[in-house]
């Protein structure tokens, strides 16, 4: 029986997969994850694309678990990624997490601020996650192509008043992106939803 190795791929560029990454990548038989994360493994192996259906990622991993499986995440493993649900469904002992620089990570490195006390939400799959922000001094958002940079800033403007708010876009790829202004200059903007949004007092 092999083992799950959960991989966080980082946020997309070659420069920021860490070597931990491509030696868990290197050790794997078959590999399951997003369209972009699948470019670091190998074609010559076994691989699936993740898409809605996580049962499917399950059978897979499952249909090749005599050897390590593993599942490369965007980002860091740990943050608003397929662990938990992995977790749910395979026991604990099965499971290697190996961490990743997050997109979170490096938006705040861009703009030259600590994150530490943020709160962090998600908006891929999550279209009520801006509901729980109640005041908060730093809020980071993961945007999503149903709620890019623009139509979330006009959201929070409503919630929260009219922030700073810094927006970083394709992070480490071609056609990178970083906005700070208002959250009224980003509402009369437009973004991709590849994009971290960083809103503070």
């Amino acid at each position: 029986m092999g083992k799950i190795l959960v991989v966080g791929v980082g946020p997309g560029g070659e420069e920021y997969i860490t070597p931990a990454a491509r030696r868990a990548i290197a050790r794997a038989s078959a590999f399951a994850g997003g369209e972009t994360a699948l470019r670091f493994a190998p074609r010559s192996r076994p691989r699936m694309v993740i898409r809605r259906d996580l049962e499917e990622v399950v059978e897979f991993i499952k249909r090749h678990s005599d050897k390590d499986v593993a599942v490369l995440t965007s980002g860091d493993a740990t943050l608003f990624s397929i662990l938990g649900f992995l977790r749910r469904r395979f026991p604990e002992e099965m499971l290697e997490v190996v961490p990743g620089i997050s997109s979170v990570q490096l938006c705040f490195a861009r703009i030259k601020e600590p994150w530490n006390g943020a709160k962090v939400v998600s908006l891929h799959g999550r279209e009520d996650a801006l509901e729980g922000l109640h005041g908060e001094e730093k809020v980071v958002v993961m945007c999503d192509g149903k709620n890019p940079p623009h139509k979330v800033a006009r959201r929070l403007l409503a919630r929260l008043g009219n922030r700073r708010c810094a927006v970083c876009e394709n992070l480490t790829l071609p056609g990178e992106r970083v906005v700070v202004a208002t959250l009224e200059d980003i509402a009369g903007e437009s973004f991709s939803g590849n994009s971290i949004m960083v809103v503070w007092k």
